[in-house]
């Protein structure tokens, strides 16, 4: 799991124009001052939501060529 989120933040960072503040909220990172966390009640909903439709997107983009098929086990 952890090699996904880390993916997942390095898309964010290299690949949007989003904000650091959107993805670690986006990953659940909890935030270090506690007199921020205090008084930051924001979810970013909306804005994590066009990250996630964004991401959602990425992984078959431009690689539909580049993929084989994997054989079933029985």
């Amino acid at each position: 799991m952890h090699g996904f989120r880390a993916s997942f933040r390095t898309w964010a960072q290299a690949q949007t124009n989003v904000p650091e503040e959107v993805t670690e909220a986006a990953l659940a990172h909890v935030k270090g001052d506690k007199t921020v966390a205090a008084f930051a009640h924001s979810n970013l909903l909306d804005k994590r939501r066009g990250q996630m439709d964004a991401w959602a997107a990425y992984p078959g983009k431009d690689r539909v060529g580049n993929v084989g098929e994997l054989g079933v086990r029985e």
